[in-house]
């Protein structure tokens, strides 16, 4: 496994967890697609290079008290690593407190992530890169 991808990875959910948006995309080359197509909430979309990812990660802010990320494994898949990642939220005005589970596709160059895609299902980012159960 590509360590440094991996802590790459770690430290960018570190920074959002914290709301650190610039540190976060710091991990990410400037020019990257950050892949929410799959995603089941509000914020479905492809949003392609840095401000267009500052953007989405400020409407996120606004949307809710808490966002709070935790990798619950990884798994190395050549330049990709796959992340299992917790989502935590607090809705800003509901309260409601839902809690997400899935799978994070980050695909690496030159230690920079070029992509990042949400995917629903272990076995959508094990057949994403390559890779099978």
């Amino acid at each position: 496994m590509a360590q440094e991808d991996v802590e790459v990875v770690r430290e960018a959910y570190a920074a959002l967890s914290r709301g650190d948006f610039d540190a976060a995309l710091d991990a990410f080359d400037d020019d990257a697609e950050h892949d929410w197509s799959r995603s089941v909430g509000p914020y479905v979309g492809v949003y392609k290079g840095r401000v267009a990812a500052r953007a989405f990660w400020t409407s996120v802010s606004e949307a809710f008290d808490q966002v709070a990320f935790e990798v619950e494994e990884t798994l190395d898949a050549g330049p990709h690593v796959i992340a299992f990642v917790r989502v935590l939220v607090r809705g800003r005005s509901s309260g409601t407190e839902p809690v997400a589970r899935g799978p994070h596709v980050w695909t690496f160059r030159n230690g920079k992530a070029i992509r990042f895609q949400l995917l629903q299902e272990r076995h959508e980012a094990l057949e994403a890169v390559g890779l099978r159960e």
